[in-house]
C-alpha cells in the first residue's frame, strides 16, 4: 500500500473537522500556496506547469519571462501558442498521439519574446492511482534554464581557440619562409660578389648586376613582409606610455603620402579643440590606424576624399575615418574582424582583425557603418588618457 501524503491524511479527515477547524485548515494552506509561490519566483529557472491538455496552470515569474507571458495572460493559456517552439519540443503539437516520453531534457533555441537558448527538462506528473499505477498523466512538470550566456560563452571559446590555431599555423609557415628567404638572400649576395669580380668590363656586366639587385630588393621585400606579419599575429601585452593621437594619424598618413598622391586623395584632419593625449602602445596604435587607413586607399578609386575626424564622447576619445569608396556588403559586414576574411584580391584577410584585438587591449571600442557604393565609416573610440580601463587577468 502507497504512503499518504500529509495533505491526504488531511482530507481523509474533512468529514471529522468542525467550521472553526477547517477555516483554520484553508488559511495554513492558503499560507503555505503563498509560501510556495514566493519561493518558485526567485528561482532563476523558469517553472511551468501544465494540465493533459498542455494548458499552462501555472508559471512563476522567471517561467513567463522567458516565453514571453504577461500577470494577466497566464490562465488558461495553450503552451502551444504562448510558446511554440518549447511545445514542439515537449511533443505537444503531436495531437493524435498519446504516447510521450517519461522525461524530456534537451537543449532548444526559442526565437520569442527574444532569441534565447533554453535547457529543457520536463517530468510528467501522475493521475489519479490504483493499485501503486498511474491510471493516467496529470499533465507535465517543465523546469527552464536560460543557457543562452553560457552557450555565447562557449561559442566563444570555440571561436578564440579556432582563430589561435589559425594564428599559429599561419605563424609556422611564416617563420618556415623565413629560412630559405636568408639562405637565398645569402647566396645571391655571393653570386653578386663572384660576377663583380669575373663580368666586370664586359657588356652584360651592368644588366646582370641590374637583374641581381632586384631579386636581392624583392627576397629583402618578402622578409619584411614576413617580419611584419610575424609580428602582427603574435598576441603582445601593449607597452603602454603617453602619447599624441593626432602624431601618430599624421605619422602614419606620412607613409602613405605616395600612394595617396598616385590616386590624388585628399585627406581631411579634423581635430578641432580636442584632447588628443591617450595612453597606448605607439607601435601597436600606428599599425591599427595603418590597417584603416590602407583600407580607405583601397577602397577609392581616383580624386575622392578620406575624413579623419576627432572628437570627445565622455571618457572616450573618438577617431572616425570617413571615405566614399566601394564600401562594404551588408552580409560581409559581420565577417570583417573575422582571419583571412577579404574581398581585395591582394588583401591577406588580417588587418581589421588586427585592430579589433588592438582595440580590446587598450579598453576600447571599433565600430563599421558601411553601405555599398556610399562608403565606410570605421569609428575607434579610446579611453582619456587616466581613464584606460583595467582587466582581470586572464589565465
Amino acid at each position: 500500500m502507497a504512503n499518504k501524503s500529509p495533505l491526504d491524511k488531511v482530507l481523509g479527515k474533512l468529514e471529522d473537522l468542525d467550521e472553526a477547524n477547517l477555516s483554520n485548515l484553508v488559511q495554513r494552506l492558503a499560507r503555505e500556496r503563498k509560501l510556495l509561490e514566493t519561493v518558485f519566483d526567485v528561482i532563476r529557472d523558469g517553472i511551468l506547469v501544465l494540465d493533459e491538455s498542455g494548458i499552462i496552470t501555472y508559471s512563476n515569474v522567471q517561467g513567463r519571462r522567458l516565453i514571453g507571458l504577461n500577470l494577466d495572460q497566464v490562465d488558461k493559456v495553450p503552451l502551444l501558442r504562448a510558446a511554440p517552439d518549447l511545445a514542439r519540443s515537449l511533443g505537444l503539437d503531436r495531437i493524435m498521439d498519446n504516447t510521450r516520453p517519461e522525461v524530456v531534457v534537451r537543449d532548444i533555441q526559442i526565437k520569442y519574446p527574444e532569441k534565447r537558448f533554453l535547457r529543457v527538462y520536463a517530468v510528467p506528473m501522475q493521475g489519479s492511482v490504483n493499485g501503486g499505477k498511474s491510471l493516467n498523466d496529470a499533465g507535465i512538470t517543465v523546469v527552464l534554464t536560460d543557457i543562452t550566456e553560457e552557450k555565447s560563452n562557449l561559442e566563444e571559446t570555440i571561436e578564440s581557440e579556432k582563430i589561435n590555431s589559425i594564428m599559429d599555423l599561419a605563424a609556422g609557415v611564416a617563420h618556415e619562409l623565413g629560412n630559405p628567404l636568408n639562405s637565398i638572400t645569402i647566396h645571391l649576395q655571393v653570386l653578386q660578389r663572384t660576377l663583380s669580380k669575373s663580368l666586370k668590363g664586359l657588356e652584360t656586366f651592368e644588366k646582370s648586376m641590374k637583374s641581381l639587385d632586384s631579386c636581392l630588393r624583392e627576397v629583402q621585400r618578402l622578409d619584411s613582409i614576413i617580419v611584419h606579419f610575424l609580428k602582427a599575429i603574435r598576441p603582445s601585452v601593449p607597452d603602454f606610455q603617453s602619447l599624441d593621437i593626432l602624431e601618430v594619424i599624421e605619422g602614419v598618413l606620412l607613409i602613405k603620402e605616395k600612394e595617396l598622391s598616385a590616386k590624388k586623395i585628399n585627406v581631411q584632419l579634423d581635430a578641432g579643440k580636442t584632447a588628443t593625449s591617450i595612453e597606448g602602445d605607439p607601435e601597436q596604435i600606428k599599425q591599427a590606424f595603418f590597417n584603416v587607413i590602407g583600407n580607405s586607399i583601397d577602397a577609392i578609386t581616383q580624386k575622392s576624399d578620406i575624413r579623419i575626424i576627432l572628437s570627445e564622447e565622455n571618457d572616450y576619445l573618438t577617431v572616425q575615418i570617413i571615405d566614399h569608396g566601394s564600401g562594404i556588403e551588408k552580409e560581409n559586414i559581420s565577417k570583417v574582424f573575422e582571419p583571412y576574411f577579404t574581398t581585395k584580391n591582394t588583401g591577406n584577410g588580417i588587418g581589421m582583425m588586427i585592430v579589433h584585438r588592438t582595440m580590446k587591449n587598450h579598453g576600447g571600442e571599433v565600430g563599421i557603418d558601411s553601405k555599398k557604393g556610399s562608403g565606410t565609416i570605421v569609428t575607434l573610440k579610446f579611453p582619456k588618457k587616466g581613464s584606460r580601463c583595467h582587466f582581470l587577468e586572464q589565465r
